[in-house]
């Protein structure tokens, strides 16, 4: 693992984990399950996208390419936890889809006007 890879990682899970925590509400007795769905998928598609996913040019496809297979992969794995969290399969994906969106946008952000 690089020192980038794991600034990213923290970042990513800084920026996701509040996004799957207000939208799925877990209820108060299972306060811990949201934080832990969104850590446990991070901790699988994070590494995968930076350290596998190929990056072809142009360097915009291959971002968006990865983030669709980032959020196609959270999506499915979050909708099959949904019933045991207690939250809707609408919900978990959806929660899936806006925390990569927050994150990539942040991301993006970062990269672009960063002094790298």
């Amino acid at each position: 693992m690089t020192t980038l890879w794991l600034l990213a990682f923290v970042w990513t899970l800084a920026i996701e984990l509040p996004v799957w925590v207000l939208v799925l509400a877990p209820p108060p007795a299972r306060w811990w399950a949201a934080p832990a769905l969104a850590l446990g998928l991070n901790a699988l598609t994070h590494p995968l996208l930076w350290l596998a996913w190929p990056i072809r040019a142009p360097y915009w496809w291959s971002v968006c390419t990865g983030e669709v297979a980032v959020v196609v992969v959270e999506a499915a794995l979050a909708a099959l936890g949904a019933r045991a969290g207690g939250w809707s399969v609408r919900r978990a994906v959806l929660a899936a889809v806006l925390a990569n969106l927050a994150s990539t946008l942040f991301g993006l952000g970062l990269w672009r006007w960063w002094p790298w």
